[in-house]
C-alpha cells in the first residue's frame, strides 16, 4: 500500500497495519468496526490481487487474518450488510475473466454470486488483458438500508441488476447504465448513473421508470439516497461537485469550497473510488484521482480533509464512520467527532 498523507486532520482510530507492498484496492467495515475487508490490487507478474477479512489490531505489526475471500482477483467495491454478518464484493475485470459480485459470510465462505449484465461476445473476444480503461469493467455496488436488496452496475455491460441479498436471485435488470448505483432505505427505489451524465430513478418492483434528471456533469461517479428517501446526491466533476436532488427533481449544485482542489475526473481512479454517503452529518462526498483526494460536506462544500497518492476509502453502512488508507495502515474517523 502506498504511504498516503492523512485524509482528515482530526482524532482517528487505527484499525490495522498493512505491509508496504499491499497495494490497497478496496476497504470496508461493518458498523461496529469489528472486521476490516481489505483488497490488494493487481501488481503485475501474474499477481491479480486478493481479498482478505482482517481482525482490527492496531498494535500488531502484521494484519490478523480471519479469512481469504478471493485470490487472483482485484476487488474495487464492497458493502457490508446492516448486521455485519455478510459482505458483498465487487470486482474489476483486469484480465478478461473477472468475477461477478459475490456475497460472503465472515467465515470466508461464498454464499452466492449475481451477474451484472451480459457483455456481447464480440466485445468480450476483443479483450487482451491490458488495463485500458475503455475495456476495464468493474462492479459498483449498493445495498438497501434494510439489507434486503443488492444493486450492481457495470460500465462495460452498461447495465444494472438488483438482486435478493439472501439468494442472489436477480429481480430487475436495467440497460443504459454507467456503473454507480444507489438503493433507498426500504429498497423500493433504485437510482443509477447513465453514460451521458444523467441520473435515473426507478421502482425496484415492478421496475417502472420514475424520473431522469440532468446533473450537468460529464459523468456521475457516485450516488446516495438520504435515509428518508427524500433526497439524492450525485457526485463527479473535475472540481468536485455534489448535485443534491429533492424528491421532485429540484437540483442544487455544491462545489468543493476551495477552487484549488481539482482532480482529473476522466482518470480511472476517480471512476473507481469516488464515494457518496448520507452520513450522520448529512451528505458527504469522497473523490480522488492519482494525485489528490478530497472529502467534503455536500451541503456547503466545506472541506473535511485532503490527501494524496491514490487514497482508497469507504463509509460504514450507517454513515457514521469514514474509513481510509493512511500512512500507518487503515484508519477510521467518526463523523460525530467532526460535527
Amino acid at each position: 500500500m502506498r504511504r498516503s498523507a492523512a485524509v482528515i486532520d482530526a482524532p482517528h482510530r487505527l484499525l490495522c497495519r498493512l505491509d508496504e507492498y499491499f497495494h490497497l484496492s478496496v476497504v470496508a467495515c461493518p458498523n461496529d468496526l469489528s472486521v476490516v475487508l481489505a483488497g490488494a490490487g493487481a501488481t503485475g507478474n501474474n499477481d491479480l490481487g486478493e481479498v482478505l477479512l482482517l481482525r482490527p489490531d492496531p498494535e500488531a505489526e502484521e494484519p490478523d487474518q480471519i479469512a481469504v475471500l478471493a485470490k487472483q482477483s482485484t476487488a474495487v467495491d464492497a458493502v457490508f450488510s446492516p448486521d455485519g454478518a455478510q459482505v458483498t464484493v465487487g470486482y474489476a475485470d483486469v484480465g478478461g475473466g473477472g468475477d461477478s459480485p459475490g456475497t460472503y459470510g465472515l467465515d470466508g465462505v461464498l454464499r452466492h454470486r449475481f451477474a451484472v449484465g451480459g457483455v456481447p461476445e464480440e466485445e468480450d473476444d476483443d479483450r487482451d488483458g491490458d488495463l485500458d480503461f475503455d475495456d476495464l469493467d468493474f462492479d459498483r455496488l449498493a445495498r438497501s438500508g434494510d439489507g434486503r436488496w443488492l444493486a450492481s452496475g457495470s460500465p462495460v455491460a452498461k447495465a444494472v441488476n438488483v438482486a435478493d441479498s439472501v439468494t442472489g436471485r436477480v429481480l430487475l435488470t436495467v440497460p443504459d447504465a454507467s456503473g454507480p448505483v444507489a438503493l433507498d432505505h426500504t429498497g423500493r427505489r433504485l437510482a443509477y448513473a447513465r453514460p451521458d451524465g444523467r441520473v435515473s430513478v426507478r421502482e425496484v418492483t415492478p421496475g417502472a421508470a420514475l424520473s431522469t434528471w440532468e446533473t450537468g456533469l460529464p459523468a456521475v461517479h457516485a450516488l446516495a439516497f438520504s435515509p428518508d428517501g427524500g433526497g439524492l446526491v450525485a457526485a463527479g466533476g473535475d472540481r468536485p461537485t455534489a448535485c443534491l436532488f429533492t424528491a421532485d427533481g429540484e437540483r442544487t449544485d455544491v462545489k468543493v469550497a476551495d477552487p484549488a482542489l481539482t482532480i482529473d475526473a476522466t482518470l480511472p481512479w476517480a471512476a473507481l473510488y469516488t464515494r457518496a454517503c448520507w452520513t450522520s452529518r448529512g451528505p458527504v462526498v469522497f473523490t480522488a484521482d492519482d494525485y489528490l483526494a478530497v472529502l467534503f460536506d455536500a451541503t456547503n462544500g466545506h472541506v473535511l480533509g485532503t490527501g494524496s497518492d491514490q487514497i482508497v476509502a469507504s463509509f460504514t453502512p450507517d454513515g457514521r464512520v469514514f474509513i481510509a488508507s493512511g500512512p500507518d495502515g487503515i484508519r477510521a474517523w467518526s463523523f460525530d467527532s467532526l460535527a
